[in-house]
């Protein structure tokens, strides 16, 4: 079998031929005991543990990749000196952190 090589953009971009729509639609049937794996390495779990090879996910991609943000996104913001401090003040307090603080004054204001 000839190795393509292209683009992500070109892959995508490209459409399947009849013949390569035939060859998927026959791999997708065969069983995977009939898959031959010969041409690869066996991974062992000592070959894990001593860091030789890694396991992947989600496709190859690094663990994390393509998810969105669940969490907080950083901004910068101008306050005037007199809010900050009250911010602050009311963070140290509640043991809280600042941005803490500042969204649960705004949620409560909504």
């Amino acid at each position: 079998m000839p190795i393509i090589k292209m683009s992500l953009a070109e892959a995508k971009s490209r459409p399947f031929t009849a013949a390569e729509r035939a060859r998927l639609a026959a791999l997708a049937v065969k069983p995977d005991a009939e898959i031959d794996f010969s041409d690869q390495p066996e991974i062992t779990d000592a070959d894990v543990a001593a860091g030789r090879v890694s396991v992947v996910r989600r496709g190859g991609a690094r663990v994390g990749a393509g998810r969105k943000p669940g969490g907080r996104q950083q901004v910068s913001l101008r306050l005037l000196p007199a809010t900050l401090r009250r911010l602050r003040a009311q963070a140290k307090r509640e043991g809280k952190t600042i941005s803490d603080v500042a969204e649960a004054r705004l949620l409560a204001k909504a």
